[in-house]
């Protein structure tokens, strides 16, 4: 009998946690959806001590902005059992600009959406990224800020959720109210000043450069991308895309996702 080989994730059976990692360990692992993040160890540890062990299981989630994005393209490994995706949320490892063009045509939308090549694709995508870039940044400098249990990302309700104005002043107001509402019940030492010099070495990071590259499909939340292309595309059939998307996925396109697959082979073998 083989080793029994467990993955934790975000999400339920149908997810695209789930589904993502079907594609790149299904075949020989077992796959448990947890639900969110929090309280992710205590649930894990609890089901461990279950009728049916794992001889090794780890916990993959979205790094979300729980940890900086690392130089080189890998997963963050936390010393125990998380390992962290390299890409901000499961959801970017499914925009990609040349999925969404073939989708385009398969779904005859060329005409309505005036997408004829990749590079209207590419050229749609970097709109909506800066126009997203005031708000990334400041979700950005909230992470680099905050620590377990003090505030969030983002003043949004719902994840998604994108502020009706993404000016620079209005995002920085925003962003800062969530700090300083924090330091006036707990006297941390957070200033403003610290917070402006972390929001301006984003802003200075999201240049033309980045907008050239795309690398704003890796350090964007991507159900704020996928919002603002439904805002900017009308009546856009996401979840049709998602599902397009998910059907032509391949895992070796990703170095952090073909490391996780690299991890369960090698206890495989053990």
């Amino acid at each position: 009998m083989g080793r029994i080989i467990t993955i934790y994730c975000e999400g339920k059976k149908g997810s695209h946690d789930f589904d993502i990692l079907e594609k790149v360990v299904g075949d020989f692992v077992t796959i448990k959806p947890i639900g969110g993040k929090k309280g992710a160890n205590a649930i894990i540890e609890h089901l461990e001590k279950g009728t049916v062990k794992s001889d090794y299981y780890l916990f993959f989630r979205d790094r979300d902005f729980d940890r900086e994005v690392p130089q080189h393209e890998n997963l963050i490994f936390d010393g125990k059992k998380t390992y962290y995706s390299y890409r901000t949320t499961i959801e970017n490892y499914l925009l990609d600009v040349s999925l969404f063009f073939k989708f385009i045509e398969k779904k005859g939308l060329s005409n309505k959406y005036e997408i004829e090549t990749i590079d209207d694709v590419k050229n749609i995508f970097i709109a909506i990224a800066k126009e997203l870039k005031n708000y990334q940044a400041v979700r950005h400098t909230l992470g680099a800020l905050r620590f377990a249990n003090t505030f969030d990302t983002t003043w949004m309700r719902e994840s998604g959720d994108l502020p009706e104005r993404l000016e620079l002043e209005i995002c920085q107001t925003n962003g800062w109210n969530l700090v300083q509402n924090f330091v006036d019940r707990t006297y941390q030492e957070w200033t403003k000043s610290k917070f402006d010099a972390i929001l301006n070495q984003y802003l200075d990071l999201f240049n033309d450069d980045f907008f050239e590259n795309l690398q704003f499909l890796v350090y964007y939340q991507g159900k704020d991308f996928s919002k603002m292309i439904t805002n900017k595309l009308t009546d856009f059939p996401l979840k049709d895309y998602y599902k397009f998307a998910k059907e032509h996925f391949s895992y070796e396109a990703f170095e952090d996702l073909k490391e996780l697959r690299a991890i369960v082979e090698r206890q495989r073998e053990l």
